[in-house]
């Protein structure tokens, strides 16, 4: 997914970055700038929300990152190239939570499936439209 972004941005010209921590340094070559945080919980999603600017698109699989960001007046789509919206964002919150429950529970939660092509292509889509 990194290379669908990167290949966006640099083909618009804009300022783009990757925010992870040590555990998830990728080797790889990108024109987006890499942003590399120690490996604390939530430092991430930390670091994005004391970042994020209204108008700003943040690419996330977690739903509790995208309704802050939300807050903030930012756009948030998935990897799948779902647009969050504050509509949809209260039953995603319940669902998070309720698998936060289950994790306590030593429930083991099956994680979601592999991004396919088409995934791909709906999100290179869903991504260009949004600029």
């Amino acid at each position: 997914m990194k290379q669908e972004i990167d290949n966006i941005a640099l083909m618009h010209q804009l300022q783009s970055y990757f925010v992870s921590t040590y555990a998830h340094v990728s080797q790889n070559s990108y024109y987006s700038h890499n942003i590399i945080l120690d490996s604390e919980a939530e430092a991430v999603d930390l670091y994005i929300f004391n970042h994020v600017k209204a108008d700003d698109i943040i690419v996330t699989q977690d739903n509790g990152l995208a309704a802050m960001v939300l807050e903030k007046g930012a756009v948030a789509i998935n990897p799948r190239g779902k647009t969050y919206n504050k509509n949809d964002i209260d039953i995603l919150l319940l669902g998070r939570y309720e698998g936060i429950q289950a994790k306590r529970g030593k429930t083991r939660i099956k994680g979601p499936p592999s991004l396919k092509k088409e995934d791909r292509e709906r999100f290179v889509e869903s991504l260009t439209k949004l600029l």
